[in-house]
């Protein structure tokens, strides 16, 4: 903000530089009377700190008015030093400028001077705007603006606040010094103006002007003060002599909250009581020592000083930081005799607000009249200006409002201080309206305003009186025999009852002690349980009844790292961790104990709890089956569920939370099917209850909060009740119902983040009832949308829940156990058939691997693989490699779409691959339009690789007089081929889509008769002829003669032409035509 506001002067003022040469409103002429050499004015209002303001206000007011930037305001300032003639002759000279007289007077800055200017000023109608004159002149003259609040206005606020609390009867004590401008004799002039004509009904009991400090003069204020009254209004700005007067009342006694005091701030400045400066506070080496007892004083003690809040105030002290640099610029030029001036006066945002008061009556006067009238005109027609200073304005001494008087609206305030003393909390603020406005700043005075008072507003007269007339003496005084024998007799009484007390407590505690052994249990007694079939050595289950247990171990040992199994006296034990901190209250070992006496057959065994762990924890006993989720919404069970199952397992519930609900835990409140355990007999056991001043604090995830009750979860209620077990009642049965988790078959995509913020959003969600059965009762059904409905007051409570579900039995009785293994002996039999399915389903997927692995790797390589043997390197003596590539490749692949490239290359690549399946030739890899195979590895053929690689050469060029291109049916594809024999290195390369590679010169060797061969020729090195000629024959070949080969320098090739007795090719097309036609 700071920044904007420089900002935008600046283009104001380079707006009017640059397009006006002189303005076409004309000038206005501002004249001023400083102080320049009074010393006692240094600090408060003299030229040297206060001038420079008046620009900064013009900047201001330029923001917010720009027909000002069309004004050439000049300045005119005398130093009358508060001598009134001198400011009655200056303020005519002023007027009567010889370039032309001043249009508005902004002073003087001294009380003295004031009657005098102003009756000038109404005398010629011109303006007059007053900055820093308290004490309010009383003339009725319309051409006076009064920016500064009054002394008769503060005496007004405190009479005011003294009448609120009913304070009638008080008393004043006062004293001033030059240096502090006598402020304090002016405003006890005040304050007995205005007690005798507006506030008669107060009664100033003991008033006094102090100037002498000595210790018997201020003792006998101080006896002659607390014989009379109790509350105290102190006005003082000698700071020293302020805390020895507090002392002095300490020392009489009269710190205490029988007296209420009164520090009024008289400075009407920003800061409180001095700028800097702590009054409770000794500064003096070495002090005094009593600091603290002054500190004493300021509890009972309410500080009074004008308010500068709102506006623009909070720049104040950045105004006052730029007063050495601002006087040194134009209009001033002060820079000498300003040099030992690095900070503003302390009035010097009175004048900047009077100053801006000003700019902004002339803006609106401009606007409304500037048409008919000469600026000049307008802006010295007193009395017109005036009428448009009214209003409310944004200054750097607060927001402040000019009323219809052309008076300031001053606002004080009734403050306390802190402990230190120094700052104070504001508590109220008396606004000077008519009539007079208190704004109070708080709700429980007792716990802000009379704090320090015990909570309570004091007294306006004690209730003894203020001598203790008005009490009896007490029973030690009038009778001191009796009250002896009464005080030995009540000690020795007392004495007994101690002892009867200390015996019963201590009884007590011993019995509690020992009820508190049977829950506490001790962390170092545990043992975290080790997921091994030792620990269960008694055990019977099957294998694969193991085989799950383990599993839901293993779940429940990483939810979140709050649950951990333990051993404790040779039993498995659930242990769950808050991760808080929490000291246990009585009230909560009582509540152990309980838990601990809770005992039924659909409630899981509450073990104990732990307090001397890493944090607090609770246990209770393990349910080897898991949770109703591993039952119902995951395959653990791997059996079918029926009807009779889902009614004996909901009845189990139901009987749990009845007596949760009629035990003295009086409800769950943290429901969820992860809690409802299922133990070795597949009976329901309820875990987690109890313990709600932990659980409260724990923080829920929200994949837990779905069970929770819509008014837990938007925070309508802190504590879980009944209701609440009810709801989550609900969903735990739609989940046993529908056999998923809650909330799956809804049309929720988030999860559980979005149903748990669609439910804060007051959305009615819950999970839809598809049960998976369909012999399940409809009133089953009906009962659980009752049961979750979101008015608390319609859901059943759970002994009607209990008996509808009974009578949804219709008279069954069987056995739950029997139920359960006639279920398990037919569940037996549909996993052998599904087993035997299962198995010719794994023998078919793994016919279809091997040959997609035979199709990657060489048959032998592959069953090496499989068997988990290392495939290490093998060196080949004597082998031919094949290399091939489409000639043009590139220019043909411009012709086709990228998808075109590729069917093309796979209906190529398709054709040798069904020609090469009848060699014994080893198909390596196609990179692009490239093609590598080999013969002789890894099955060696002895010198049968040269024949087998020559056979499919001559086979794959002649496939291609009948390959056609589908979408460039007028191209013919052409291949290169390149042979070459020779020694090679084979291995499997890499893990991840390992490849069966070859490593080698004879590799490259094959690269290069490819690379240097002709189109639909078969190009071979001299080796690969001379095995395919001499150790094989029956082929037609042609000596190419001497190639210069890359990397090899000059080798001599050959042509394979076709086999001696067969004709492969045409005569008339093809290699065997270019071979005629090169002969």
């Amino acid at each position: 903000m700071k920044v904007l506001v420089v900002i935008l002067s600046l283009l104001v003022i380079i707006y009017s530089q640059t397009n006006h040469t002189r303005p076409p409103f004309g000038v206005i002429r501002l004249g001023f009377l400083f102080s320049k050499n009074t010393e006692r004015l240094r600090e408060w209002q003299n030229y040297q700190g206060t001038a420079y303001v008046v620009m900064n206000a013009l900047d201001y007011a330029r923001l917010n008015s720009t027909v000002l930037g069309f004004v050439d305001f000049q300045f005119s300032w005398e130093y009358t030093e508060c001598n009134v003639p001198l400011s009655a002759g200056k303020t005519f000279e002023l007027i009567n400028l010889d370039i032309g007289g001043i249009d508005v007077l902004l002073g003087p800055s001294c009380a003295e001077a004031a009657e005098v200017c102003i009756n000038i000023g109404a005398f010629y109608n011109f303006p007059v705007y007053l900055w820093s004159v308290f004490k309010i002149v009383e003339e009725d003259t319309a051409n006076v603006v009064k920016i500064t609040p009054g002394f008769d206005d503060y005496a007004r606020a405190v009479c005011e606040v003294l009448s609120t609390f009913n304070f009638t009867t008080f008393s004043f004590v006062y004293f001033s010094s030059v240096e502090r401008l006598e402020k304090c004799f002016r405003f006890a002039d005040s304050l007995n103006d205005i007690l005798s004509s507006e506030y008669q009904d107060l009664n100033l009991i003991v008033s006094k002007q102090l100037s002498y400090f000595d210790s018997p003069n201020l003792n006998s204020l101080a006896k002659r003060i607390k014989s009379r009254s109790r509350i105290v209004i102190v006005c003082g700005d000698l700071y020293e002599e302020l805390r020895k007067l507090y002392l002095t009342f300490y020392d009489n006694g009269m710190c205490s909250d029988e007296y209420v005091y009164f520090n009024i701030d008289a400075d009407m400045d920003y800061y409180v009581n001095m700028e800097n400066y702590n009054i409770f506070v000794d500064y003096n080496k070495p002090s005094d020592g009593r600091d603290k007892d002054a500190l004493k004083m300021a509890h009972y003690m309410f500080h009074f000083q004008f308010s500068m809040r709102g506006g623009i105030s909070k720049y104040f002290n950045k105004l006052r930081s730029v007063s050495k640099e601002k006087m040194a610029k134009e209009p001033f030029n002060c820079t000498d005799e300003c040099a030992d001036y690095n900070i503003g006066t302390k009035y010097s945002g009175y004048l900047f607000d009077a100053a801006y008061v000003f700019y902004i009556s002339l803006a609106k006067l401009m606007e409304e009249n500037g048409e008919d009238f000469s600026i000049t005109h307008l802006a010295k027609n007193g009395n017109l200006l005036t009428e448009y200073s009214r209003g409310t304005y944004q200054g750097v001494t607060g927001e402040f409002i000019i009323g219809n008087d052309f008076r300031r609206n001053s606002e004080f305030s009734l403050s306390t201080y802190d402990d230190n003393g120094y700052n104070i909390s504001t508590w109220m603020y008396i606004i000077n309206n008519d009539p007079i406005q208190i704004n109070e700043m708080y709700t429980d005075p007792s716990k802000t305003l009379w704090e320090h008072w015990g909570g309570n507003k004091p007294s306006n007269i004690p209730k003894c009186g203020y001598e203790g007339e008005f009490c009896l003496l007490p029973f030690y005084q009038s009778d001191p025999v009796g009250f002896g024998i009464t005080i030995t007799g009540s000690i020795l009484l007392l004495i007994i009852i101690i002892l009867m007390i200390i015996f019963f407590m201590y009884s007590k505690k011993n019995e509690e002690k020992k009820q508190n052994e049977l829950w506490n249990i001790s962390y170092l007694k545990l043992c975290v349980f080790a997921d091994n079939r030792d620990i269960k050595r008694g055990s019977k289950r099957s294998l694969q009844s193991y085989s799950q247990t383990s599993q839901k171990i293993n779940n429940l040992n990483s939810d979140s790292g709050k649950f951990q199994l333990y051993q404790y006296n040779n039993e498995v034990i659930v242990g769950h961790s808050f991760g808080i901190t929490y000291q246990l209250k009585k009230q909560d070992m009582k509540h152990l104990r309980i838990l601990k006496m809770l005992d039924h057959e659909n409630l899981n065994s509450f073990i104990g709890y732990s307090i001397d762990g890493p944090g607090p924890m609770d246990f209770f006993k393990y349910c080897s089956r898991g949770n109703l989720r591993d039952v119902f919404c995951t395959d653990s069970t791997g059996m079918a569920i029926d009807s009779f199952f889902i009614y004996t397992i909901i009845k189990d519930i139901v009987d749990g939370i009845y007596y949760i609900h009629h035990s003295p835990i009086v409800f769950h409140g943290f429901l969820t099917s992860k809690n409802c355990l299922v133990d070795e007999r597949w009976q329901v056991k309820i875990s987690d209850y109890g313990i709600p001043f932990i659980r409260s604090l724990e923080k829920k995830d929200v994949e837990n909060l779905i069970w929770s009750a819509p008014e837990l979860v938007r925070e309508e209620i802190m504590m879980p009740n009944q209701a609440c077990d009810i709801f989550s009642l609900a969903i735990i049965i739609s989940e046993v119902v529908n056999q998923k988790e809650a909330y799956e078959n809804s049309n929720i995509q988030g999860g559980a983040d979005e149903v748990i913020y669609m439910i804060k959003r007051h959305k009615i969600v819950r999970p839809i009832l598809e049960p998976k059965l369909i012999d399940m009762p409809p009133a089953l059904i009906h009962l659980v949308k009752d049961m979750w409905s979101d008015y608390v007051d319609e859901r059943p409570s759970i002994n009607t829940i209990k008996k509808l579900i009974k009578e949804m039995n219709s008279g069954k009785s069987k056995n739950l156990m029997d139920h359960v293994f006639s279920m398990l002996e037919n569940h037996t039999t549909s996993l052998e058939e599904e087993i035997h399915e299962r198995t010719k389903e794994l023998v078919e997927e793994k016919k279809k691997a091997d040959i997609l692995l035979s199709r990657m790797l060489p048959a032998s390589v592959a069953e090496k693989l499989k068997a988990g043997s290392t495939v290490t390197p093998e060196m080949y003596d004597s082998v031919t490699i094949f290399f091939s590539d489409v000639v043009s490749f590139t220019t043909l692949a411009s012709k086709c779409t990228p998808l075109q490239v590729v069917n093309l290359l796979n209906n190529l690549y398709t054709t040798f691959d069904t020609i090469i399946n009848e060699h014994d030739v080893y198909k390596v890899e196609t990179i692009g339009d490239g093609y590598l195979c080999v013969s002789g590895l890894p099955n060696k053929n002895g010198f049968l690789h040269v024949k087998e690689i020559a056979d499919l050469s001559l086979e794959l060029i002649k496939s291609l007089e009948d390959f056609k291109i589908s979408h460039l049916p007028n191209e013919k594809l052409r291949i290169r081929v390149g042979i070459h024999s020779g020694s090679c290195v084979a291995g499997v390369v890499g893990l991840t889509m390992p490849r069966y590679c070859l490593f080698g010169d004879t590799v490259n060797t094959a690269s290069r008769m490819e690379s240097n061969g002709k189109p639909n020729s078969i190009h071979m090195s001299s080796d690969a002829h001379k095995l395919l000629t001499e150790e094989i024959g029956g082929y037609i070949t042609e000596l190419r003669g001497e190639v210069i080969i890359k990397g090899k320098g000059v080798m001599t090739t050959y042509w394979l032409i076709s086999k001696e007795n067969g004709q492969i090719f045409d005569k008339q097309t093809g290699m065997y035509s270019d071979y005629k036609n090169r002969k």
